[in-house]
């Protein structure tokens, strides 16, 4: 898991980007929860970080995450088959040319 892969040279390293997404005041919202902290702190934290529009823009693979949890571990579980599958032919192509 790399939070900031914008900003990280490990792009070149990865078959596909998955982001996890939330609008800004649910972000705003769960930081206050989790860390206790301000709303002008939230944002502040928020501020400098890669913004939403960056993470989305490198994203593969979106998963919604502002809704009931069924739905994102709905969300969660087709990207795991989609990956499986993807692993899967990659493996078997790798086998057709070692041949």
């Amino acid at each position: 898991v790399v939070p900031l892969m914008v900003e990280s040279p490990l792009q070149g390293f990865v078959d596909r980007i998955v982001v996890v997404d939330c609008d800004e005041n649910a972000q705003i919202r769960r930081l206050m929860a989790r860390d206790a902290e301000s709303e002008g702190q939230a944002r502040r934290i928020l501020a400098a970080q890669s913004s939403r529009e960056q993470r989305l823009g490198i994203a593969d693979d979106i998963v919604r995450n502002d809704g009931e949890l069924t739905a994102t571990l709905e969300q969660v579980e087709k990207l795991h088959r989609n990956y499986l599958a993807l692993a899967r032919r990659r493996g078997e192509q790798a086998a057709d040319d070692s041949r």
